[in-house]
């Protein structure tokens, strides 16, 4: 587990490596940018460097752990051990491109990286009034009636914690849009995708699903009433990643819809992406189930219990990831510097082992709107 541990670290510590070199580079770009564009009429920079946010929603959902004393409680129990393991909705991500566009080509080459990472922790509980407590009966009538303090209930302890990190390099072509007239831009680009998904849960499940009457009756005008109580205590522990690399194709385009005397002009982006990555899936962790048996009359005078050693989890796959994603929204621009307002969606099929016991192929997707400010250099 250790080793696993200080894989994740490293991993963290190059990603937050090459975010700070972008941001760094934007940083000094936008210092520098009036200094470094040239004095002649030209209004293309030949370096766009980026950065940008977005608010996603997560399309990945695990399998629910459901011991199998799940089979013996209420539906309102069930939907409270089930529902606090919901993974996250949503996550915050981050951005940054580097594009660079030689002079008197069409050629244009590209770095991007984007980040995001969500975290969650519940605490959901509920109980009903279980049964009526033990008591002793003579003629039919209750005459002796001891309450315990214990209730037919569900009780659920998570957390989660998701991260993504996907890096791009590509090369492509601006070939216009002719048909729209002038100042339209379209660039198909080729190049390799880089994609990492990571994600960690930790379940913790109490439950009395169930208590029931049992009845000892002697010959007479008595008898005696007693419930019994059933229990459990289920724990859960595990760490998914997937790494995977593989060619990509992209095409962006954009048209301009205004101007105006002042150099500001709107105009309409759109593109689309596909790849097809290739690398590996793992699972690692375990689970346990233990229980208690409690009857008889007020305290309880019969006890039994069981602790069965741990599952462990560990299994790992080689994956095939098709990839499609797109988006569309509006720039603003003036001078050297774009506002960037949109949406836009990356889809990666069979990207996750979300299963427990059992290998579960899940979808992971990211969706939502998006804002970006570039700032040109050179040209």
């Amino acid at each position: 587990m250790s080793e696993l541990k200080n894989t994740h670290n490293r991993r963290g510590d190059f990603r937050l490596q090459l975010l700070t070199t972008v941001s760094a580079l934007a940083l000094a770009g936008a210092i520098s940018g009036r200094d470094a564009r040239a004095d002649d009429s030209t209004d293309h920079p030949i370096v766009w460097i980026e950065l940008g946010g977005q608010f996603e929603r997560l399309n990945s959902q695990q399998e629910n752990f459901t011991p199998p004393f799940f089979d013996h409680a209420s539906a309102i129990d069930l939907a409270t051990m089930s529902g606090a393991q919901q993974q996250p909705s949503f996550s915050i991500g981050g951005n940054g491109k580097i594009s660079f566009a030689p002079e008197g080509t069409n050629w244009v080459f590209s770095a991007a990286v984007s980040y995001g990472r969500s975290n969650s922790a519940k605490h959901v509980h509920h109980e009903t009034p279980g049964l009526p407590p033990e008591y002793l009966t003579l003629g039919g009538n209750p005459f002796l009636q001891y309450t315990p303090a214990v209730r037919v209930f569900g009780d659920a302890q998570t957390s989660s914690k998701e991260a993504h990190f996907i890096a791009d390099f590509q090369a492509g072509k601006d070939v216009g849009l002719g048909m729209f007239g002038g100042g339209g831009r379209s660039i198909f680009s080729a190049g390799v995708r880089f994609a990492q998904f990571t994600s960690k849960a930790d379940t913790t499940l109490h439950a009395r699903p169930r208590d029931h009457v049992t009845h000892k009756y002697n010959p007479g005008a008595y008898s005696i009433s007693t419930i019994a109580r059933h229990t459990y205590t289920a724990t859960l522990h595990a760490e998914r990643n997937t790494h995977a690399i593989g060619p990509s194709l992209s095409w962006d385009a954009s048209l301009p819809v205004a101007g105006s005397d002042n150099g500001m002009s709107v105009a309409f982006n759109w593109g689309a992406n596909a790849a097809v990555l290739f690398g590996r899936q793992r699972i690692k962790g375990q689970h346990q189930t233990s229980g208690r048996y409690v009857k008889g009359l007020a305290s309880g005078n019969q006890v039994s219990s069981y602790a069965p050693g741990p599952h462990p989890i560990d299994r790992a796959h080689t994956v095939t990831i098709p990839n499609v994603g797109g988006f569309a929204g509006l720039s603003f621009r003036y001078a050297d510097a774009k506002l960037d307002l949109g949406y836009r969606a990356d889809f990666f099929f069979n990207a996750a082992d979300g299963g427990i016991d059992a290998r579960k192929s899940e979808t992971v997707g990211f969706y939502g709107p998006f804002a970006s400010i570039s700032v040109g250099l050179g040209g």
